[in-house]
């Protein structure tokens, strides 16, 4: 102590931490009841003054005393002048919660940086212990150039593909629950931001904060207030008919977004696997009508499938390359991905989980004693952990002032309160056996695994082959045992309807028969290339085996929870499954020329020229790209169960057309309809009031039928007065007025003329 002293910036360092920690006790004594002999105030403001002048002296003091700028040395004296002083004061915001939002701010900032800190001397200690050269030497330019132009041109077309197909009819649609965030959530977010009102940033249980941030530029050109949806007695009142260019207002942005962070996947995939394989998992992701289609509405799910499988891929380049940018990018992707929606949790789950399976499968892995295996993974998970937590506190003010809903968000969210109690005994019985055990039970268990490894990959690849096969079986045969679609008409109560096999395998159906066949093929002969054990000495192959590891994980995660995954809620599923067949076709081309000694094999850009051919073909007989369901699927069924609002568009422009439109009254079952409407539309059930009034036409649709059909089987028991059947209107025929979507008898929407 007497050596620290000795030295004058020390004791200047010493005296200054003193006096501010000093200030800070007095300062928490004014809220904190135990500390009331300290109170020598009534008022803050002197003690606010006093905070700024010890910000100043202490950039003062470290500015004269260095002799040159090292941020981490200097970040590090800010925090332990400042550490007794941040203690002092979160002791108080825990007994109080009188004090102004700044101080719950000013804390967290605090252990962000500290956080930094201690990763970036980890980074550079991990840096220098292993001697790495940074595999990313190529410049930005040089990668362009080695890339090729034919590649690059590719890449923009698709790109283009991707916005243009986008763009088109963006606005002549009207999605289910996309008015729960145009019509309120968003708005509610930036206002609250712009009164300070941190904990009104809380929008929503998803929480969908990115949705808010990116299409927020909507509310700079259109009103809420003005465009909002009323209900009032059953009828549907819109204040504005000009509803096309409110949802330009909104849609636009999230597709400018989504389709500027759509070359990601290409940048992310060849620094994984290479050119080819990243060029033709690329084109399947950018030309998949679900993923087209699902950009197109304002929902959490249209960013999720973009930051979830860009943050597991992020993650693999760092397992490849062990640049730690990757696992920086993947944290910051992580945390975005958690603040779209909660189910992304599910990415922890796995990240700690390909710790034991690129041990098992990678080849130059097992060659490294278990215990340091595993000490160093356990870091960089914890290092990635922070980056996520740290994106997802700088980007939710809500949680500035609640620092415990970083724990309701993920572990204790609902989302992952099924799975939290057996990841955290895992994740304990893993620590306990590392630091008292030294690894020896779990390297036991991998030394066993070990020895079954390729009877292990044999075992996964059987369980989803069984299960693919299973789900086209079942589905070709007339969907018996299991009806997959009437299962999925109500997801979130399954099990009522199901067994837990049949609820696992309905997962598979809307994946299965919502990518196109070409896609669909190579997905199903991807686990031909695991039977043989040389599979683990290709990145591509193991690559692909992780992804169809994580697809059974997902299935079986949603299962657990009583969930079937209708489109919607496997949305990240789709990019994964593009680019196991992007690796897949790869891999058939080489095996093609090497069991036919073919010299003269097509080019990677001839043949993806063909795929974005067939891709864009595709596309362009594809009205409703999210209901789009492949040929492989019988035209009497479709996997758009839910019905997300295809057709209302349509149904309203046709009887706009018809005389005297205004002044007509309609019935529909869903809100969308109304929306586009100029008359009176009415969605209730007071079926005197409707007659009354002098009910002109009735709108139903394929996706609502089920919900219709329920709801009304009180009304026919009881036989309410005035009683309309709505629920036959379903199964009459010839309407005024039919869309099939996407030629689909199953999927429709019709009109008929109501007849008293």
């Amino acid at each position: 102590m007497q050596t620290f002293f000795k030295s004058l910036e020390n004791r200047v360092y010493g005296i200054l931490t003193a006096l501010i920690a000093t200030l800070t006790l007095l300062f928490i004594a004014l809220q904190v009841n135990g500390l009331t002999l300290l109170r020598l105030t009534a008022s803050n403001a002197d003690f606010y003054f006093g905070f700024v002048v010890a910000a100043v002296l202490t950039i003062g003091c470290i500015a004269y005393f260095s002799l040159h700028f090292d941020w981490k040395k200097q970040l590090a004296i800010v925090l332990l002048i400042w550490l007794p002083s941040t203690l002092t004061l979160a002791y108080g915001l825990s007994v109080s919660r009188h004090f102004h939002y700044i101080f719950f701010i000013a804390l967290g900032v605090y252990v962000i940086f500290a956080g930094i800190l201690i990763s970036a001397l980890f980074i550079i200690k991990e840096r220098s212990s292993e001697n790495s050269v940074d595999t990313e030497a190529l410049s930005c330019k040089q990668w362009l150039v080695s890339q090729g132009l034919p590649t690059l041109l590719l890449i923009l077309i698709v790109t283009g593909m991707f916005f243009v197909f986008g763009l088109s009819r963006l606005t002549q649609y009207a999605a289910v629950d996309e008015p729960l965030w145009i019509d309120g959530r968003i708005a509610k977010y930036w206002k609250n931001i712009g009164e300070r009102d941190w904990k009104g940033t809380n929008i929503s249980d998803k929480p969908g904060i990115t949705v808010a941030l990116v299409t927020g530029p909507g509310t700079l050109f259109k009103s809420t207030k003005e465009y909002k949806t009323l209900h009032y007695q059953g009828e549907v009142f819109n204040l504005k008919n000009d509803v096309e260019s409110y949802y330009f207002a909104f849609r636009f942005p999230l597709l400018l977004f989504v389709t500027l962070m759509l070359p990601l996947f290409y940048f992310f995939l060849e620094r994984l696997l290479g050119r080819r394989h990243a060029l033709f998992s690329f084109i399947f992701i950018a030309l998949s009508p679900v993923l087209i289609g699902m950009t197109k509405i304002i929902n959490p799910d249209s960013l999720l499938w973009v930051f979830a499988p860009l943050s597991l891929l992020s993650y693999l380049i760092f397992l490849k390359r062990g640049t730690f940018r990757y696992l920086i990018f993947c944290g910051i992707l992580l945390g975005l991905a958690l603040l779209t929606k909660y189910v992304a949790n599910i990415l922890f789950v796995f990240f700690l989980g390909l710790i034991f399976l690129e041990y098992l499968y990678h080849p130059k892995q097992a060659l490294i004693p278990f215990t340091l295996y595993l000490k160093k993974s356990l870091k960089h998970f914890i290092l990635l952990t922070f980056v996520a937590l740290a994106t997802f506190y700088s980007l939710f003010p809500a949680v500035w002032i609640k620092p415990s809903k970083l724990l309701t968000s993920t572990l204790l969210s609902q989302a992952f309160e099924k799975v939290a109690p057996l990841f955290l005994i895992l994740i304990a019985l893993i620590l306990i056996d590392q630091w008292i055990n030294k690894s020896r039970m779990t390297s036991i268990i991998l030394g066993l695994l070990q020895k079954l490894k390729h009877f292990l990959a044999l075992i996964i690849n059987g369980v989803f082959f069984i299960a693919v096969f299973f789900t086209l079986f079942n589905t070709w045969r007339g969907m018996t045992p299991y009806d997959f679609m009437d299962l999925l008409a109500s997801p979130k109560s399954i099990m009522g309807k199901s067994d837990f096999m049949g609820a696992y395998l309905t997962n598979f159906y809307p994946l299965l028969f919502g990518i196109p066949p070409l896609v669909f093929f190579f997905l199903l002969l991807a686990p031909l290339f695991f039977f043989k054990k040389y599979f683990v000495e290709s990145i591509a192959l193991r690559t692909s085996f992780y992804l169809i590891v994580f697809i059974l994980l997902y299935y079986l995660g949603t299962t657990v929870n009583h969930v079937g995954a209708i489109v919607r809620y496997q949305i990240i599923i789709f990019p994964l499954a593009a680019i196991i067949a992007g690796i897949t076709l790869e891999h058939s081309l080489m095996a093609i020329r090497e069991k036919l000694s073919i010299k003269a094999m097509p080019t990677p850009v001839f043949v993806a020229s063909l795929i974005i051919l067939f891709g864009g073909l595709s596309l362009f007989t594809t009205p409703f790209p999210l209901s789009y369901a492949s040929t492989m699927l019988s035209a009497k069924y479709s996997i758009d169960v839910k019905d997300m609002g295809a057709g209302s568009y349509e149904a309203a422009e046709f009887l706009n057309l018809l005389p005297d439109a205004e002044n007509m009254l309609i019935w529909t079952d869903k809100d969308g309809v109304c929306k586009f409407f100029v008359g009176r539309c009415k969605r209730g059930r007071n079926y005197e009031t409707l007659r009354r009034d002098g009910l002109d036409y009735i709108v139903v649709s394929a996706g609502r039928e089920s919900r219709t059909t329920k709801m009304m089987g009180g009304d026919i028991v009881s036989n309410k007065p005035g009683l309309i059947r709505f629920d036959e209107y379903y199964a009459k025929t010839n309407p005024v007025f039919q869309i099939l979507i996407n030629n689909r008898p199953s999927h429709f929407v019709k009109v008929f003329r109501f007849e008293p």
